[in-house]
């Protein structure tokens, strides 16, 4: 596979990731079933509530699965000569009852899915009440590895329903590192803020 090819796959495979981790964010914000007064009075997200800027009340879960040390709670080096892949997600749940049957109708599947997903190292997953916005950090061993998920039909069908899911702000990022202080909500925030800035 050519670096264009492969760069390319992953660019359509973080968009895809974005639409099923959030998706699967929305069933566990508060306010995004029936209540609809989550969303601020104009339907339209805050000003301040962007990919690039830190949510303030941000409850993010600490970071679980098997390249996490259980001792610890932290997450292991990536093996000498090696490097993780990066994947950082940010969006804001449509509200209203259409869009949580979407939610629950793709939430199991690809639950499913990242629960026996060979490479996918550890997750993160965090919410924002104030802004009603979800935040994933996924680790995985490899491109090819976060690529198999992404391009599964679970993930796939999620993709294809992004623009249903998610409002349109949404934001996705990913890097190479070998690093383990690089691999953060904080981090991902400032790649995305980055991103952002550089396609102005």
């Amino acid at each position: 596979m050519t670096t264009r090819t492969l760069n390319e796959t992953l660019e359509r495979s973080s968009r895809a990731f974005a639409a099923a981790a959030l998706a699967a964010l929305g069933v566990m914000l508060p306010g995004c079933g029936n209540d609809s007064s989550a969303t601020p009075p104009d339907d339209s997200p805050a000003a301040e509530c962007t990919g690039g800027v830190l949510e303030v009340d941000l409850q993010a879960e600490p970071l679980s699965g098997p390249g996490v040390d259980p001792a610890t709670g932290k997450l292991q080096p990536p093996p000498e000569g090696s490097s993780y892949t990066v994947s950082a997600t940010y969006g804001i749940p449509r509200p209203g009852d259409a869009a949580m049957e979407k939610y629950v109708q793709y939430f199991g599947a690809v639950q499913a899915q990242l629960a026996s997903q060979p490479g996918l190292l550890a997750l993160q997953l965090g919410q924002s009440p104030s802004c009603g916005s979800g935040r994933t950090l996924a680790v995985w061993s490899s491109p090819e590895a976060m690529v198999e998920f992404v391009m599964s039909p679970a993930h796939l069908a999620a993709m294809d329903a992004v623009n249903e899911l998610v409002e349109p702000n949404y934001a996705v990022t990913h890097w190479e590192t070998t690093k383990i202080d690089e691999v953060t909500v904080e981090e991902g925030v400032r790649r995305i803020r980055a991103s952002q800035a550089a396609a102005r």
